[in-house]
């Protein structure tokens, strides 16, 4: 596998779209859900670290988050929840006020809100992190938040 920076991709048949990841210096800095992807297409083996443990958990391989180095260009609050989703396990769902108090936080919508900028969806999985009354929203297409819960499911 190779650590190289720049952007790389390969088509996810599970989601039904191209998962892109962004690496520099060795650290996933993005992870996006496109039907028009940037960067160059990898053939399973020949991704980054990140893209080929991101694609082991979209085929069930592995039970856990995507455990590769990542960067985050957001301090505070907004890392504290992104860093804190980590801790939830496979498979277990929190509603945003459960997981904003689990921070001792009472601004639900600030938490909300960094949850649906996660620049790293999957290897951060923000996607645990639900409405009270469904979904809620992503970083990414909703329809790929409902398969990420359904694939832990």
């Amino acid at each position: 596998m190779e650590t190289d920076s720049g952007i790389q991709h390969r088509r996810s048949e599970y989601l039904d779209t191209y998962v892109q990841v962004g690496v520099a210096g060795g650290r996933v800095v993005s992870v996006g859900f496109t039907d028009e992807p940037d960067g160059k297409e990898r053939e399973e083996g020949e991704g980054s670290d990140g893209l080929e443990a991101v694609f082991a958990y979209l085929e069930g391989d592995v039970e856990t988050t995507p455990d590769v180095p990542y960067a985050l260009t957001v301090s505070g609050l907004e890392r504290r929840a992104l860093e804190r989703t980590r801790d939830l396990p496979y498979g277990t769902t929190l509603t945003y006020e459960e997981f904003a108090s689990s921070l001792g936080e009472d601004d639900v919508e600030r938490v909300r809100g960094a949850l649906h900028q996660n620049p790293v969806p999957v290897v951060l999985p923000s996607h645990r992190v639900v409405a009270e009354a469904g979904v809620g929203g992503f970083a990414g297409p909703r329809r790929v938040k409902e398969l990420l819960l359904k694939l832990e499911d």
